[in-house]
């Protein structure tokens, strides 16, 4: 599985694009989040953009889902023809269509590719070609879910926005990688994880490594050497701070480009 950190921002930074995570393996390719500053990021690292096979949409947030009109009207104009399938809580469709129809009216009609939609929902798992996906509930003032894909013996975990909860922890269990929302160093903003508590997820899931994205853009900036204090006190757990661009390769165990803690 390769991963890579198409942005690793929250909703309003202004240098960093909102967290958005392209993850292939087996051929097949899925973008986990797109929300409003995502899709030229999008387009800028990923190396065959016509070829991305699934949209997976955490919650109905703006900076998780306003992208998609840009990204699927780009899509249209570069003549991509492959179908494309978008992931999503219930109602995903009919928020998708409605988000095209205020922001591109009528365009969909000039798609030359079929648009597809999955209903995601906690326990019930979901799989296409060489994927396996399964969902738990995240605390976080919007219903978001988080998503465990598993292809070629390897697994990862991400968390959309929110807290930790039994059920993410158990989700997360023995993956390869965690990629979680820390969006503070203390516990602060009701319903969105800190450094300490990703660390703590990660570490209490027996996970191999660990991604902190989504991080409060001033927290970031002002604070990043006591974000790389906190990782490296880890021994048995590989704590990083990717950057946009960065990638991460699971059965490798590598990473080219992050910023390693």
């Amino acid at each position: 599985m390769r991963v890579t950190f198409v942005g690793v921002g929250e909703a309003f930074d202004e240098t960093l694009s909102n967290t958005s995570v392209l993850v292939e393996s087996g051929g097949l390719a899925i973008l986990l989040d797109c929300g409003f500053t995502a899709p030229s990021a999008f387009w800028a690292v990923a190396e065959r953009p016509l070829e991305l096979d699934m949209l997976y949409i955490s919650h109905f947030h703006g900076d998780h889902y306003f992208g998609i009109p840009a990204l699927l009207v780009r899509s249209i104009e570069e003549g991509r023809s492959k179908p494309l399938t978008i992931m999503g809580q219930s109602g995903v469709a009919g928020k998708i269509r409605q988000l095209m129809d205020m922001a591109y009216p009528n365009s969909l009609k000039k798609a030359q590719f079929a648009l597809n939609f999955i209903e995601c929902h906690p326990e019930t798992p979901a799989a296409s070609d060489q994927m396996q996906f399964r969902f738990a509930v995240n605390d976080h003032p919007m219903p978001c879910l988080s998503i465990r894909i598993e292809s070629e013996g390897k697994s990862i975990f991400y968390s959309g926005d929110g807290e930790p909860t039994k059920e993410t922890q158990a989700l997360a269990q023995g993956c390869d990688l965690i990629i979680h929302e820390s969006f503070s160093l203390e516990p602060t903003k009701p319903g969105h994880g800190t450094v300490d508590s990703s660390i703590k997820f990660a570490r209490e899931a027996q996970a191999a490594h660990l991604a902190l994205v989504h991080v409060q853009r001033m927290v970031r900036r002002e604070n990043k050497q006591t974000i790389i204090s906190r990782g490296k006190k880890e021994t048995q757990l590989h704590v990083f701070l990717p950057e946009p661009g960065d990638h991460f390769n699971v059965e490798a165990n590598t990473t080219i480009g992050c910023n390693q803690l």
